[in-house]
């Protein structure tokens, strides 16, 4: 029971850093039309959230890990308010991308930091299932971020919905300020040798790469979502930004606990993969040509429900490759950054598709790279036992 409130303490720091991807697509419209955005420009706004991690996470990883993840996670949040009230008070296209950017090294601190400390907390019972709750930080922060910028940004302006969704950070942050930094001493290895054993064990890149790839094209779907409903189906905001809201908050769950429950009875990570990104794939290219909110809700349940799983079997994958003498910290902040190379590329590239083929050709750009990660899942070895 000890562990149970600093793993929510942790999962809700991380829930605040995905907030900062959800709540761009709600505030496309108005930055677009303040700042003379292009699709593609919109689309490098939102994905700068994660350059630093782009550049850098796992080498962070390895050295968050050895200076200590307490600090790394509360910086982490420290560098999140910096970036926002920057964001926040932007009054040209540069200030956007800098705000962007420093928020994002804030976001990869505390995505290493937060998930290494996990694992020191109980036993591998508690962290394995401690680690299949992290995977769901992302799906559902963007979707607690797009709900919460949408009603902001409807009353009150885009700046104080950028300034209301970093703001939680503060009331997750500050307990863990009086819990006690975990240990330090398995960190001993040096920081080469530290990231070269990770990169050459097949397994962890297999697992990295898929992730990268389901990670990039969750951030551009959800970026685009917002206004791709309130087009196709001529909804407002608040409507769309519901509908994506409790669909990704409820069936992420219920894939995440689904996912759980399989690889707790023994069913194989990779299979549980090689289902779920088909659905992914099948689920989003329905959402982008459903003809009425009831379809696109439904499409977006199924979808929904395969990211839980993706997510949850993903993280779920690393305490046990970890097992076999690779640093925990290094394996997530290689996930993080092959996550966040493909967060920086794939959300622009999209912006470009739908400028030149519209939202069909985005639907099938969408599910085909939902398919490429499947085939870096299928990859052998297998990544998981």
């Amino acid at each position: 029971m000890r562990a149970v409130f600093p793993i929510i303490f942790l999962y809700g720091a991380g829930l605040c850093a995905s907030m900062q991807v959800g709540l761009i697509g709600p505030i496309a419209t108005l930055l677009r039309a303040q700042f003379d955005l292009s699709q593609a420009q919109f689309g490098l706004v939102a994905s700068l959230i994660t350059a630093a991690g782009a550049i850098c996470a796992l080498p962070a990883g390895v050295w968050a890990a050895r200076l200590g993840l307490k600090q790394s996670v509360l910086a982490g949040g420290a560098m999140m308010l910096v970036g926002a009230v920057v964001f926040a008070q932007a009054d040209r296209i540069g200030f956007l991308y800098g705000g962007r950017f420093l928020t994002s090294i804030g976001y990869l601190l505390i995505v290493v930091g937060a998930p290494s400390w996990m694992t020191h907390l109980g036993t591998p019972r508690v962290v394995a299932l401690a680690m299949g709750i992290w995977g769901t930080f992302v799906p559902v922060g963007i979707a607690l971020g797009t709900w919460l910028s949408a009603g902001l940004s409807s009353y009150f302006g885009w700046q104080i919905a950028v300034l209301g969704c970093v703001a939680p950070v503060l009331v997750f942050l500050a307990p863990l300020v009086w819990m006690k930094n975990p240990p330090r001493d398995e960190f001993n290895r040096p920081l080469t040798r530290s990231i070269g054993t990770v990169l050459r064990n097949r397994n962890a890149v297999s697992v990295a790469l898929t992730f990268a790839l389901f990670a990039g094209t969750t951030s551009a779907t959800v970026a685009f979502m917002p206004a791709m409903l309130m087009d196709c189906l001529h909804i407002s905001l608040a409507v769309a930004a519901t509908a994506i809201g409790i669909t990704t908050i409820c069936f992420n769950l219920v894939g995440s606990l689904a996912g759980g429950f399989f690889l707790g009875r023994g069913v194989p990570g990779r299979t549980l993969l090689l289902w779920a990104l088909p659905a992914m794939a099948l689920s989003i290219a329905l959402v982008y040509q459903a003809s009425s909110l009831t379809m696109a809700v439904i499409f977006l349940a199924s979808f929904n429900t395969g990211q839980g799983i993706v997510a949850g079997t993903c993280f779920a994958m690393l305490p046990r490759i970890a097992q076999i003498g690779l640093p925990m910290p290094a394996l997530q902040g290689m996930l993080a950054q092959f996550a966040e190379i493909s967060v920086v590329i794939i959300p622009p590239v999209a912006g470009l598709i739908i400028d030149d083929f519209a939202w069909s050709g985005a639907a099938l750009a969408f599910a085909g790279f939902y398919l490429l990660a499947m085939i870096f899942a299928n990859r052998r070895p297998r990544i998981a036992p």
